[in-house]
């Protein structure tokens, strides 16, 4: 039985996990997953790719026609195997920055964005689509090229331990949280427990590193207590005038900003109302790494904001389309009406909302909830989709004109009368209420 040997040679190979996107010269790591197992496609991969390694677990029942093979390593654990590799990538990276984001929401979207700022200022790498699970994070990282100076990878999870787990492996010089909601409120128990484990990043963020956190945030004492203890710089942001960094809608593509105290004013080509706390905590980063802003500013009025995540889209002559539809949850929905509601227009303001998903014994609540908290404002129409939703439009159908359905069938039959002229209409949902499929349809014309 040949035995691993974790030398630069390995480390600098190019992984594989799915045998369709194997490359000669590469590894193929077997992976067994709920739906298929890795050690089924080994055949193939020594069959087709010459040059190309395998590594596979020793007590798999498909391996045992290929323990002799010398393109073949085994392991105890392929997964154990990815983590362990990847904690040793992290030290032969030890001189170049890294950042973790974890957060209730918003966490693709500021690495997307932070990730289109800093390659403008030197070598960046982000962490691949959405891999920010146990699998996911170690895996980006083996595949990380050496020559990154900054690097940003995103923290998710399901249960408490996650993020610590995660954490130890990419000890980030830098950590963000961007906010503690209650999405995996069903799984998680308590908001509580959804702090403990966000906070979980705090304790494995390097030796004098920074963590930057939400002020608006109810949790913003108690994590950074929990951050002073672990003698870590502590940077904040958010609409709190006492935040490091604050700002102010001034329009719908304008915002006024306050950097300690430094202010300005900075107008973008779009507006995303959830990314722009993320624009706040790039705008640190940046101060954080001693790099100009005034770069940066420039830099946000060419980016353009990720489909489904807060942007806006101009829809025939008059109406303007905020479009937030492929997630929701109490957080990120309540921000999102309080800047709607806010900024300054003459066009008529409409929002259309789904229900929000994996809530638990808590959604009735949370959906009771946002419609008291949209009595607080004015609206010229509401919208609501989903059986979750017809608590919320219990709570607010007595307070300003509002219609309810069912579900999105109904609704995309009404949808032309939705679209009122000289209006802007803010869609926000879960993904699974299928209000972004719609949009796809009916706006992106997809």
């Amino acid at each position: 039985m040949k035995k691993l040997n974790y030398n630069l040679n390995i480390i600098n190979k190019k992984y594989y996990i799915d045998s369709r996107d194997v490359k000669e010269g590469s590894i193929f790591i077997c992976l067994k997953g709920i739906n298929n197992d890795g050690h089924k496609f080994i055949n193939f991969v020594l069959k087709n790719f010459k040059k190309t390694i395998v590594i596979g677990e020793k007590n798999s029942k498909y391996i045992k026609n290929y323990k002799k093979n010398k393109r073949v390593i085994l392991c105890t654990s392929t997964r154990k195997f990815i983590k362990d590799l990847a904690k040793i990538k992290r030290l032969v990276l030890n001189e170049r920055f890294f950042i973790g984001i974890t957060g209730s929401s918003g966490k693709t979207s500021l690495k997307e964005i932070l990730y289109s700022i800093l390659r403008k200022y030197d070598t960046t790498y982000k962490s691949q689509k959405s891999f920010n699970n146990d699998i996911g994070l170690p895996f980006t990282l083996i595949n990380q090229n050496k020559a990154s100076k900054y690097n940003i990878y995103e923290l998710g999870m399901n249960k408490l331990g996650e993020i610590d787990n995660l954490s130890r492996i990419l000890k980030p010089n830098l950590g963000v949280i961007t906010n503690i909601g209650e999405a995996h409120l069903g799984k998680l128990g308590s908001i509580n427990n959804i702090a403990k484990a966000k906070s979980e990043i705090i304790k494995n963020i390097t030796r004098n590193g920074t963590i930057i956190l939400n002020k608006d945030c109810k949790f913003y004492e108690k994590l950074k207590k929990i951050s002073k203890l672990n003698k870590l710089k502590i940077l904040s942001f958010g609409h709190d005038e006492r935040a490091t960094i604050s700002y102010e809608v001034l329009e719908l593509n304008m915002i006024k900003i306050k950097l300690r105290s430094r202010q300005f004013k900075l107008k973008l080509n779009y507006m995303s109302l959830n990314n722009i706390k993320n624009i706040l905590v790039c705008f640190l980063i940046l101060d954080c790494l001693n790099l100009n802003i005034n770069l940066a500013k420039n830099i946000f009025r060419t980016i353009k904001s990720i489909r489904g995540r807060g942007n806006v889209v101009k829809f025939k002559k008059k109406i303007l389309i905020v479009d937030d539809s492929y997630n929701s949850n109490p957080i990120s929905l309540k921000n999102s009406i309080f800047e709607f509601h806010n900024f300054k227009t003459k066009k008529n303001k409409i929002l259309v909302l789904g229900d929000m998903f994996e809530l638990g014994k808590f959604s009735n609540t949370k959906h009771i909830e946002v419609g008291k908290y949209l009595k607080k404002f004015k609206f010229n129409r509401v919208y609501l989709i989903g059986q979750k939703s017809k608590q919320t439009y219990n709570q607010i159908k007595s307070t300003f004109w509002c219609k309810y359905y069912e579900n999105i069938n109904d609704f995309s039959k009404q949808f032309e009368n939705v679209l009122m002229e000289n209006s802007i209409i803010m869609f926000k949902a879960s993904n699974g209420v299928g209000l972004n499929t719609l949009l796809n349809k009916k706006i992106y014309k997809c």
